[in-house]
């Protein structure tokens, strides 16, 4: 993705929010949640004090790739569920 292309990627706190409920979502199946927060806050506030524009926006771009193959796997699942179910 080019910086221009992520102009329009939320901004950190938002992702950061994003992450936690999405921890929520899986721990309710894994049973991991403290352990899958500690990754994520320790994640962002290893970031935290990023100046650089180009390495903010790949932070970022690496937070929303994380998200979006979450959501591809867990679709991914689903549709293989789904044709368990028809056979």
């Amino acid at each position: 993705m080019s910086l221009s292309a992520t102009k329009d990627i939320r901004n950190p706190i938002q992702l950061y929010r994003d992450c936690l409920r999405l921890v929520d979502y899986v721990s309710i199946k894994q049973g991991n949640r403290e352990t899958l927060r500690q990754q994520v806050r320790a994640t962002f506030e290893a970031n935290r004090n990023l100046s650089d524009p180009e390495a903010i926006e790949k932070a970022k771009e690496a937070a929303v790739r994380g998200l979006s193959n979450f959501f591809v796997h867990e679709a991914q699942a689903l549709a293989k569920e789904g044709q368990g179910k028809k056979e």
